[in-house]
């Protein structure tokens, strides 16, 4: 039996970069499953339609800049999150353009639901952060609705309002995050 004092024990977390994970592809499932549950898209008119959603949004990623993109394991070998980003890709939106210039990595990071709030989004932003500093990127963006729940999370690793715009009918920010030498100064 269970103590109520174990029942808070959580898993151990690894972040990890990856092209570093041994058969990555048998992440793949999991990782789809935490794109799909975060998103704020939960209808796609076909297959082809999902589809090409999950590629603009995360395949990609994978696929064109794996250096980039980093997963969050528990000790038990389930998939806690993942972080997708690239080092100079702007936002594809004009009003962003100034914005994203001076704040040209990107990034995409999602957890699933029973591992959010725990600082494992935070460890991969961080991780993501050293390595695309190291490579001379002198900012960091997100772009998110202005209304999300994940613009506080954001804030709180320290993202700030760069930049506004409507489309669709839609209010969009985005966030960015200096990068300079001092990790501090946001």
């Amino acid at each position: 039996m269970m103590s109520e004092d174990n029942a808070d024990v959580r898993p151990a977390i690894a972040v990890r970069r990856w092209m570093d994970v041994a058969h990555s592809d048998r992440l793949l499932e999991q990782l789809d499953a935490i794109f799909f549950e975060a998103s704020g898209t939960k209808t796609f008119a076909d297959d082809e339609a999902r589809a090409a959603f999950r590629e603009r949004w995360f395949a990609r990623y994978l696929a064109q800049y794996p250096q980039w993109a980093y997963v969050a394991i528990a000790e038990d070998g389930r998939v806690a999150g993942y972080l997708v980003g690239a080092l100079d890709e702007g936002s594809g939106l004009d009003d962003f353009a100034v914005a994203a210039a001076e704040f040209p990595a990107h990034l995409h990071v999602n957890l699933a639901p029973q591992f959010r709030s725990r600082g494992i989004g935070a460890d991969l932003i961080e991780a993501f952060a050293a390595d695309v500093r190291r490579a001379g990127a002198k900012g960091v963006h997100v772009v998110t609705s202005v209304d999300a729940r994940n613009v506080r999370f954001y804030e709180r690793v320290g993202f700030r309002q760069r930049a506004r715009t409507s489309v669709n009918g839609r209010e969009l920010v985005l966030l960015g995050r200096s990068l300079a030498d001092n990790p501090s100064a946001h």
